[in-house]
């Protein structure tokens, strides 16, 4: 039988468009929320009267998000592992369902439980692990041009953050968000392209239609 793409498709564009809908709320919810001088988890801290800012609204909202948000990255994952026959792409592929994992844990534990800073600095780290992984794993496939892709956008990131001083947690969290979408739109464009690839090849010859 063969294998269909269109939910890791579908599932792919939920995780790039689902984070930015509950973030967008929370932030509508909390007119005080500003991206230069604040962090995106102050939209769900548990750390109420802390007095560096005002107590958040609905902080159900943004870690709801964070939860959902997570699970879609785990069953975008699970979806592209079956579609998948490279190790190394699963391999990659795993490592993005731990990413996941971590997400929703940050959603569990907000701003103000002590596990929160270790698991978003994970998050972030775990992403950028996932996404050298799956541009390896696409040289082996030899889709050349969205492994460059991917490693090149990748690394650029890395180096950038590297050398850039933002202004405020909420402004790197933001880029790095960012650069995730990106990442995982250039993976969507390769599962794509190897889709079409495979519904050609197994096109009846034409020859043997006369």
């Amino acid at each position: 039988m063969a294998r269909t793409y269109l939910s890791s498709e579908i599932l792919g564009i939920l995780l790039i468009l689902l984070p930015w809908v509950f973030i967008t709320i929370a932030i509508h919810l909390n007119p005080w929320f500003h991206v230069n001088a604040s962090a995106l988890s102050d939209l769900g801290r548990n750390n109420y009267g802390s007095g560096r800012l005002p107590d958040p609204n609905f902080p159900s909202v943004y870690n709801d998000g964070l939860i959902v948000s997570g699970l879609v990255i785990g069953l975008f994952s699970l979806s592209s592992i079956w579609n998948s026959r490279s190790r190394s792409e699963i391999i990659g592929l795993s490592f993005f369902i731990l990413d996941g994992l971590f997400l929703s844990l940050v959603g569990i534990y907000p701003e103000g439980t002590t596990p929160h800073v270790f698991l978003a600095e994970w998050f972030f780290l775990l992403g950028k692990m996932t996404f050298f992984i799956l541009g390896f794993s696409l040289i082996i496939k030899r889709a050349f041009s969205y492994a460059a892709a991917l490693l090149l956008l990748d690394a650029f990131a890395w180096l950038f953050e590297a050398r850039i001083t933002f202004a405020s947690v909420a402004e790197y969290e933001i880029y790095n968000v960012l650069i995730m979408d990106f990442l995982v739109l250039i993976y969507l464009l390769s599962l794509r392209a190897a889709h079409s690839l495979s519904a050609e090849l197994l096109k009846p010859n034409s020859v043997f239609l006369h």
